[in-house]
């Protein structure tokens, strides 16, 4: 009864191990992404085959966008507030509550606009297939319904 406690338990400490050593192993990539200066964007560097200097270059891109896009998010915020106020005073359409949401589309495509310049920047500091691609890629995750635009010229 005891060697089989100790066969069992000597098991059991065995596949633990070897679970941690697996998983290890197999996060490996993504911890040392996550523990690079730029996260956010080194797995752009490791997908489009980056140089040093095309990455540093798109990092300061990044970096100059970031308030501008962090100040019109705290812009759109502020005017989905001020249309979700409107809307909970009334159970009719206003002329405030039109011009609301007029403002809110126009925000969204200055944003859109903004987004666009930025992905277009990004994408000429790469080399012209990594940049191509990226902007299908782009694409595909950020104007969906659009496929087939940006790549036709």
């Amino acid at each position: 009864m005891k060697k089989g406690l100790i066969i069992l338990l000597a098991g059991l400490v065995l596949a633990v191990a070897g679970d941690a050593v697996v998983y290890r192993l197999g996060t490996r990539s993504a911890r040392q992404l996550e523990s690079s200066e730029q996260p956010e964007l080194v797995w752009l560097q490791v997908e489009f085959h980056l140089s040093n200097a095309e990455f540093q270059r798109i990092s300061s891109l990044h970096a100059a966008y970031l308030p501008q896009c962090a100040a019109m998010c705290q812009r759109i915020a502020a005017q989905t507030q001020a249309l979700k106020t409107l809307l909970a005073a009334t159970n009719q359409m206003t002329p405030e509550i039109e011009a609301a949401i007029a403002e809110s589309a126009r925000l969204r495509g200055e944003c859109q606009r903004n987004m666009l310049r930025h992905f277009f920047e990004v994408s000429r500091t790469m080399p012209a297939d990594a940049g191509k691609r990226y902007l299908a890629w782009v694409q595909e995750r950020e104007f969906p319904d659009t496929m087939g635009m940006m790549g036709d010229k």
